[in-house]
């Protein structure tokens, strides 16, 4: 019998076979090693936010958010009432298909670009002045989805990451308002459908509905908002789904 030297099978020796394998992978490990040096850190990336109030709050999610990845770049257009598509009461900038263009017109003059856009709302448009108009939500969200797309386009920009979010979970009706009556199992139809549009589009999701799903709720003394906790729950959310 030969050698281990030279029938090439010795310690730290591979067969044939094993090199080529491993030849054949080469390209693949490369690929990755310049995918993961050209990623452009967290903290560094600038992120537009459309939200509503859970964004907006002072210690809300946004705030946490940023908390959580050190800062950077981000303009936050979230805002108390505001929906997909639905005008409340003449108040049309609460209607973000009315109110899209000077959004993104602001992301850039803030930040001179936008890698990401967050996109948090459903919640109130659930609420039950706009119940016979329910049945829209899918169509308003389709609707800012390719506006947004079209801004770049028009542009000749490529279209920034978009991560869409559930609403978060809405307490039953015996803890929410009256607006929010129905308010909880309207978002988590809703959330099926973002669901299925994040899937479709290929857009990262944040599926709050799931988690931290109702323990969030434990947080909340309306069934609505939440308090610190509550929203930091939620931005750790978002890093675990997305980053």
């Amino acid at each position: 019998m030969a050698p281990a030297y030279l029938s090439g099978r010795g310690r730290g020796c591979r067969t044939k076979q094993e090199m080529m394998k491993i030849s054949a992978a080469l390209p693949m490990l490369l690929l990755a090693l310049v995918l993961s040096s050209c990623q452009v850190p967290l903290k560094k990336r600038s992120v537009l936010v459309i939200g509503d109030s859970n964004g907006a709050a002072d210690r809300g999610w946004v705030y946490q958010f940023q908390q959580l990845r050190g800062g950077g770049p981000l303009v936050n257009t979230a805002l108390s009432g505001n929906t997909i598509g639905f005008t409340d009461d003449g108040n049309v900038e609460r209607n973000t298909l009315e109110n899209l263009t000077p959004y993104l017109r602001r992301g850039y003059a803030e930040m001179g670009a936008i890698d990401e856009i967050l996109i948090g709302l459903g919640t109130n448009d659930c609420k039950q002045k706009f119940s016979d108009r329910h049945d829209q939500l899918v169509a308003n969200l389709d609707t800012l989805l390719d506006r947004i797309a079209r801004f770049f386009g028009e542009r000749g920009q490529d279209l920034p990451r978009i991560v869409l979010l559930t609403p978060p979970p809405v307490g039953e009706d015996a803890q929410v308002n009256g607006s929010f009556q129905g308010a909880r199992a309207c978002t988590a139809a809703f959330s099926d459908e973002i669901r299925r549009t994040a899937a479709t589009r290929g857009f990262c999701l944040v599926d709050w509905q799931q988690r931290p799903g109702d323990a969030v709720l434990e947080q909340s003394a309306d069934g609505i908002h939440f308090d610190a906790r509550g929203y930091e729950m939620l931005a750790r959310q978002i890093v675990r789904s997305c980053y």
